[in-house]
């Protein structure tokens, strides 16, 4: 793989309620199978093809992981803080954004994702996985998916982006990034039209998406459906836990 890729993972920071009772000060270190889950997707990251450096962005990490990635940089206490982090801070080609949540990620995950997103090579990509290919794999796994022509789907937990167009974005980004409590509100940043088509006709497609997108961004945007339903079961309440504990013990 020719393009030069920087891996930054968004650790963030802080106690939620929901495991506020497992004595950790960040979310990433709540234990899945003897350890911190983001010990999962650094691991993966670390054997992927193409990733030259690694960026955790978040505090209260242990010795133990904040020397297992090339740099750290502290939580700035905003979801748009953080990626302007990223984006400021390194030279690489590209940047493919990720989060501590997602334990259930392989090397394989990553090398696959990689592939198929540089075989068009646009500025912005953000795999979309199906509910179908998430039930198969992941029976059991409750999730939130959006209906599409193509049937009902996620983004999954990661994005890749050209650095030479985050600046084009930056925007979007930060409007984007306070509205982030709210699906609504984001979907409304697609036009009130199309997000009334899109909610009551329901014959909106990925490809239409992507148009969409492109427009109100003004750069190049991909979203394929990507075999790696792994990438959207992240762990956001208790019973996410539970689940990933549940199945990652088991091996």
């Amino acid at each position: 793989m020719k393009n030069t890729i920087e891996a930054v993972i968004l650790g963030g920071g802080g106690v939620e309620d929901w495991f506020a009772h497992e004595h950790v000060k960040n979310k990433g270190m709540l234990e899945i199978a003897g350890k911190p889950m983001i010990t999962f997707t650094i691991d993966a990251l670390k054997a992927t093809e193409g990733i030259e450096n690694i960026t955790l962005i978040g505090d209260n990490y242990s010795d133990e992981i904040t020397s297992s990635v090339t740099r750290c940089l502290p939580d700035s206490g905003t979801l748009s803080g953080n990626i302007e982090q990223a984006f400021r801070s390194g030279d690489s080609e590209y940047v493919l954004i990720t989060t501590s949540d997602i334990p259930l990620v392989t090397a394989d995950t990553f090398n696959g994702v990689l592939k198929s997103l540089f075989e068009c090579e646009k500025d912005l990509s953000l795999p979309v996985i199906t509910k179908e290919d998430t039930e198969n794999k992941f029976p059991g796994t409750k999730r939130t998916y959006a209906k599409l022509k193509e049937g009902k789907v996620k983004v999954g937990n990661v994005f890749l982006l050209k650095r030479s167009s985050y600046e084009k974005i930056r925007p979007i980004v930060e409007e984007t990034a306070k509205r982030r409590k709210s699906v609504l509100k984001q979907a409304l940043q697609l036009g009130v039209g199309f997000l009334l088509r899109l909610i009551f006709v329901k014959n909106v497609s990925i490809p239409e998406l992507e148009k969409r997108v492109e427009k109100i961004l003004g750069i190049s945007v991909q979203a394929p459906i990507l075999p790696y339903p792994e990438l959207g079961v992240d762990v956001d309440k208790i019973s996410d836990l539970e689940f990933c504990r549940n199945l990652m013990e088991k091996h």
